[in-house]
This record gives C-alpha cells, sequence and structure tokens, in this order.
C-alpha cells in the first residue's frame, strides 16, 4: 500500500492507472463533477476518457449519491451517440454513498477522500485542488475486499435495511 496525497493522486493514480484501464474501472463516490485528466497529450473531460475505454473494451460501473454535476451530465449525453457510451457505463445512485473508492481491473485500487471531481481526482491546479489522501492498493489480494463491499453494495446487499429507501432514486435490489 502506498499513501498518496493531494495532487499525488491525480498523477500517480489518475494519469498512471485509470486512463489506462484495460477491463473495468468501478467507482464508488458521493460526487460526480466535470472532471478533465491527461489523456496522450490533452487535457479530456471524464465522459470523452470513458468513451475512449469503452471504445477499447474497458466497462464502468458508478455508485454515486447525488446527481451528477450539469457540466458533466450535458457533456456526457453529447457524446453518447446512439447510446454507444451508455452500453458501456452503469450508474447507481445511492444517496448514502460517501465511500470513495476506484478500482482499476481488480489488480488496483485507490481507497481515500478523492470524489470523482477536478478537486479530487481530476488535473485542478494545486490552488483549486481539495486536501485530499487516497491509499493505493496493489494486487488482486489487497483490492478483492474493495472489489466485494463494492459489489455487496452494486448488488442491493445494503438496500432492506437502510433506511432511506423512500427517498432513494433506485433501490438496486428492486
Amino acid at each position: 500500500m502506498k499513501t498518496l496525497w493531494d495532487r499525488e493522486i491525480f498523477e500517480k493514480f489518475s494519469q498512471e492507472r485509470l486512463v489506462n484501464a484495460e477491463r473495468f474501472v468501478w467507482i464508488a463516490t458521493a460526487n460526480i463533477k466535470m472532471t478533465f485528466l491527461k489523456y496522450k497529450s490533452k487535457f479530456v473531460s471524464f465522459p470523452d476518457i470513458m468513451a475512449i475505454l469503452i471504445n477499447s473494451g474497458v466497462s464502468f460501473r458508478i455508485i454515486h449519491s447525488e446527481a451528477p454535476s450539469k457540466p458533466f451530465r450535458d457533456r456526457y449525453e453529447r457524446i453518447d451517440i446512439k447510446g454507444r457510451l451508455s452500453a458501456g457505463v452503469e450508474f447507481l445512485q445511492c444517496p448514502r454513498m460517501h465511500a470513495k473508492i476506484f478500482i482499476i481491473d481488480g489488480s488496483s485500487a485507490l481507497v481515500g477522500s478523492a470524489n470523482l471531481t477536478g478537486a479530487g481526482i481530476g488535473a485542478k491546479s494545486c490552488k483549486n485542488r481539495n486536501f485530499e489522501v487516497g491509499f493505493l492498493l496493489e494486487g488482486e489480494n489487497a483490492v478483492e475486499p474493495f472489489m466485494n463491499y463494492f459489489d455487496f453494495i452494486w448488488m442491493g446487499g445494503q438496500c432492506r435495511q437502510c433506511g432511506h429507501r423512500t427517498i432513494c432514486p433506485c433501490p438496486a435490489d428492486s
């Protein structure tokens, strides 16, 4: 396990692992905002990164508590031509999700405080970044407990005893 601080999350996780995913990306986050990452030599939005990766066979699962920001939704909808982007992305809105977990290909994970936002994992300048900490885990054995936790929530394991079922936009177990 390696501890990443602040901009290191962008440099050592987002740029070295996230944009290079080969099979799947699972994300648990409270917030989704328009986020920019460097891909090859230019900065592109996270929806564009998703489209690039989906076109190479990567799938996404994202659990989030709040609706994505309007700029994120607008960009996502603009590039979701004929549903090709949506075909590779599954969203689950859970009002109680506050964990921040990014799992790449089942072999690396970032667990910590960073949301799917520019100030969390994205390319914001040091003056505009949040103060974040993340634990970078490598290897299937280290990542497996977080995959199990994510999958438990994804499959509705928390829904029946949640207490927020009446306000939940889409209980996973329904």
